[in-house]
């Protein structure tokens, strides 16, 4: 179980570098949850790298070939996942109040990841001419979003501060 403690303080410099590592693994974590539940779906196990890949590509996932959408949907999805690692840093650095307890953190950040799924497939995704993302299964989705990516990445800033001085690492 997560210790409950205060988190008095989050410096500049360790809040980037944590956010962007939080980002990575908690992007790796909603990968692999996704691509796991494609499978077991039956749309494929290679279908959310195709879908990530359609975003800079702008081309219909079916149509975007494997050796593509491997190194372009990774390199979309880790960045966006450590941009969005560092955004929710910058949110308990400026708000105390979001890190006033361990539990906080993790439901801001939980939070956060569905907010992301919901702006991202609703507002943006339309906006851009990725309409193809509102059809997406809601559930995983969801579940993807919310706690493999949210709740890991609140997991792992919370188990990143220092007890004693309740600075990240």
């Amino acid at each position: 179980m997560v210790a409950m403690h205060r988190i008095s303080h989050v410096e500049a410099g360790s809040g980037v570098l944590h956010g962007a590592v939080g980002g990575a693994v908690a992007g790796m974590a909603m990968a692999m949850v996704e691509m796991l539940w494609s499978a077991a779906a039956g749309m494929g196990f290679w279908l959310p790298l195709r879908m990530i890949a359609s975003v800079p590509l702008g081309t219909m996932p079916p149509e975007i070939s494997l050796g593509t959408a491997i190194p372009v949907g990774m390199i979309t999805h880790m960045m966006l996942s450590m941009m969005f690692g560092i955004a929710v840093v910058g949110l308990l650095r400026f708000v105390p109040a979001l890190r006033s307890s361990a539990l906080v953190t993790i439901v801001v950040a939980s939070l956060f990841g569905l907010m992301l799924w919901l702006v991202n497939f609703y507002a943006v995704a339309p906006a851009i001419g990725r309409d193809w993302f509102t059809d997406a299964d809601k559930v995983q989705q969801f579940v993807a979003h919310t706690f493999a990516f949210g709740t890991v990445l609140g997991l792992y800033l919370v188990t990143m501060l220092d007890r004693s001085e309740g600075r990240l690492r």
